[in-house]
């Protein structure tokens, strides 16, 4: 099981350090150092990670939050890639995009955090039963 919950813990910060590099993608290709390719394609690769963390988390969370809200990550990613569409129709509604984005980066901040709380809180319980085992056998 600490194997599933490093897992966990690793995709959550290799998500969230994508949703930051999608920042810097997106000024760069807002100011010219860089084409908007990069950001989609960055995009993409977030949204193939997010159903698997979710997975993750079923497997691995205690408790229903941490599903709940891997679950909101992965939905709020499809609204992600939809926004950009809505420039031509509702412009209002595709300048969500970086107002979404900063939701998804504060939920993949907590998923994180609470992921590697897990982590921490198995291995505690691993060193606990190795201490009891060492004391009952004295």
């Amino acid at each position: 099981m600490q194997v599933a919950r490093l897992t966990f813990a690793a995709l959550a910060w290799l998500y969230l350090g994508l949703v930051a590099f999608q920042v810097f993608l997106a000024g760069a290709g807002v100011f010219g150092a860089a084409s908007f390719e990069i950001h989609v394609g960055v995009g993409y690769l977030a949204a193939f990670i997010g159903p698997i963390i979710l997975l993750v988390a079923a497997i691995v969370a205690r408790g229903e939050r941490l599903v709940g809200l891997s679950a909101a990550v992965l939905v709020l990613g499809v609204v992600q890639s939809i926004l950009p569409w809505l420039r031509a129709d509702a412009p209002f509604l595709a300048a969500l995009h970086p107002v979404n984005a900063l939701l998804i980066a504060w939920l993949a901040l907590v998923i994180a955090t609470r992921a590697t709380a897990l982590v921490r809180a198995g291995a505690g319980a691993r060193v606990e039963a190795a201490t009891a085992a060492r004391i009952t056998e004295a």
